[in-house]
């Protein structure tokens, strides 16, 4: 595997951890390169990645022959590239976020980047996962599944990480100005 690519993993999950977007072993990413998906394994650390917390899948590689240590969520990941022109995949679980998606099937940020960037954020329930976030994506920044965390799409890992952060404001300037009780 590239160095580069390597860093590039490193320094996301590095920044996802540090911003508080995840925790320590929560959440996974990956890219789409040359036809497979650099995913991260099963229970690692993203704020502390090793070489060996990485592994390529071919990107549509049926279920029985993904490796048991590749991320739980790969098949999403397969699902979201299949349907989308994502090159990067970030799922996480920023506590405002997960928060907000408790109450409501659509979080709409109140404050100007989250309005202009995210626009509304879907929030789906948990079983439902697989067939509407990979849809959902087709035309927003990201999805919220229910009590659960976020997926988002971009371009690059520092897109989508940049569309993770500004989720994660917006829903907590939009908790932080609820009324009280």
């Amino acid at each position: 595997m590239q160095d580069r690519i390597l860093e590039a993993f490193q320094q996301t999950g590095e920044d996802l951890f540090r911003l508080g977007l995840t925790t320590s072993h929560g959440g996974n990413m990956s890219i789409r390169t040359q036809g497979k998906i650099i995913i991260t394994t099963h229970f690692s650390m993203l704020g502390r990645l090793q070489p060996g917390d990485l592994i390529e899948i071919p990107l549509r590689e049926e279920p029985d022959n993904i490796p048991s240590d590749a991320s739980n969520d790969v098949t999403l990941h397969q699902l979201i590239y299949k349907f989308t022109p994502a090159g990067a995949v970030i799922h996480v679980h920023p506590a405002h976020a997960v928060a907000l998606s408790l109450a409501s099937d659509m979080i709409a940020p109140r404050d100007l980047e989250g309005s202009v960037f995210l626009r509304e954020i879907p929030v789906v329930a948990s079983g439902e996962a697989a067939a509407l976030v990979p849809q959902r994506l087709q035309t927003h920044m990201a999805v919220m599944v229910r009590g659960h965390g976020c997926y988002v799409a971009g371009r690059t890992l520092n897109e989508a990480l940049a569309y993770t952060s500004a989720l994660e404001i917006s829903c907590k300037i939009a908790y932080l100005s609820q009324p009280a009780g």
